[in-house]
């Protein structure tokens, strides 16, 4: 059973359809400030903020109900607000545990009032939105020739583009959509595959082969009866082993291959350097970390010194590029224990809703969350304030979830 909202009946009033399609804006104006932040600069968490208030205050009892059921997923800012007791930075991880507060339960409150086709719709707009500002407005790299667009870096764009191409890629393969849909996806799909090529990224295009692979699997199992998937899934898995068994015996000459055709060395761009720096840190506090958002600060010298390193003169923007070392560096090893914990129920129980019911809105959050976690190795992606990234992640949890508990509903 797919999860979507009840249709209103005939004696409902044609006010239910207008809040409902409030909640809908509501929730588009949310994540598109959260992506065109390089463009809107501070007013893009005002935005962000407004918007999601209201959304919050337009329907309240209902998504306290909401919030009450998915109590577990506040666990992790609140985990975050008490790292304040023994941060190196007191006020910084109180502020953004604050942030990460407000953001999740902005993302939770869009779950419980959007249907996940809506979001997909909503996705799809805002990046193609994204898209079109990048091509008008943004600027290539003078140095490699590299495209970033309205983005402060290649990899970012990049980013950008990847989540831009699994959108169009699942509204093309959606069933219940128009053909105007369908059309504009297909237009997606056909811009983003050369801006992609344009960011030179290699692990960018790297990481959305898997999620456009797994797009693609969800939306071809409609076409297979309950019976006939489970051999489809059987021959996957034995595809897969044999291709794991391949990659594990020729991974030195895969890697060499790999770095040699993306121009990078074995340092993968002084990543390699930057993790030996956080596993020092995580040594020195392993448990409960620095503090949240207690490490990238102007004045602290270990920042200091690898912005100067790294030639980073803004000062911001630079991380660890290891989703795991980056936060335990910060929160520990118990609060990464949080965050693989959400991402791993995200993941399976995103994989069980698209078995179940494949459509176009589980493939995308599917094959999402497969690209964030092939990512999460090389990039910081969850879970941090006004991140657009997390939004979707915990928009896939909360509606993979409620799929769950629908479908063990008696009819």
């Amino acid at each position: 059973m797919t999860l979507a909202l009840p249709a209103p009946a005939r004696s409902l009033s044609h006010g239910w359809r207008v809040r409902l399609n409030l909640a809908a804006v509501l929730s588009a104006v949310c994540l598109a400030a959260l992506q065109l932040d390089p463009l809107l600069g501070s007013r893009a968490i005002l935005l962000f903020l407004g918007c999601g208030g209201l959304l919050l205050l337009s329907n309240f009892q209902h998504n306290i109900q909401g919030l009450l059921r998915f109590w577990f997923v506040l666990l992790l800012p609140l985990y975050c607000l008490a790292s304040t007791l023994w941060s190196e930075a007191p006020s910084e991880s109180f502020r953004g545990a604050i942030q990460l507060w407000l953001t999740v339960i902005i993302a939770v409150t869009i779950a419980v009032r959007v249907p996940p086709r809506s979001a997909l719709r909503g996705i799809f707009i805002v990046m193609f939105l994204t898209m079109i500002a990048s091509v008008l407005f943004g600027r290539v790299r003078a140095d490699i020739g590299a495209w970033v667009g309205i983005f402060g870096s290649k990899n970012a764009f990049a980013s950008a583009v990847s989540v831009f191409l699994l959108a169009s890629l699942a509204t093309l393969g959606d069933r219940a959509g128009s053909a105007l849909e369908r059309c504009a996806g297909l237009a997606g799909l056909l811009l983003a595959l050369p801006l992609i090529v344009l960011a030179q990224s290699a692990g960018a295009i790297i990481v959305v082969l898997p999620g456009a692979a797994l797009i693609l699997a969800v939306l071809l199992l409609r076409w297979f009866a309950p019976a006939h998937r489970v051999v489809l899934a059987a021959a996957v898995l034995m595809l897969g082993a044999a291709l794991a068994l391949v990659a594990a015996a020729y991974w030195n000459e895969i890697m060499r291959l790999v770095l040699a055709s993306s121009g990078k060395d074995v340092t993968l761009t002084g990543r390699t350097e930057l993790w030996a720096v956080a596993l020092e840190f995580i040594g020195q506090r392993p448990l409960f970390g620095m503090g949240y958002r207690a490490f990238w600060l102007h004045g602290f010298a270990p920042a200091e010194a690898l912005w100067a390193q790294f030639g980073i003169g803004s000062r911001s923007g630079f991380n660890f590029h290891n989703t795991y070392l980056s936060n335990a560096v910060e929160i520990g090893i118990v609060g990464v224990a949080l965050q693989v914990a959400l991402l791993a129920t995200a993941l399976l129980h995103t994989l069980r809703w698209s078995w179940r019911a494949p459509g176009a809105a589980n493939a995308f959050f599917a094959g999402y969350l497969i690209m964030v976690l092939c990512s999460s190795a090389v990039e910081v992606q969850v879970f941090y304030q006004f991140s657009f990234q997390s939004v979707v992640v915990l928009l896939a949890l909360v509606y993979a979830i409620r799929a769950g508990g629908q479908a063990r509903r008696p009819r």
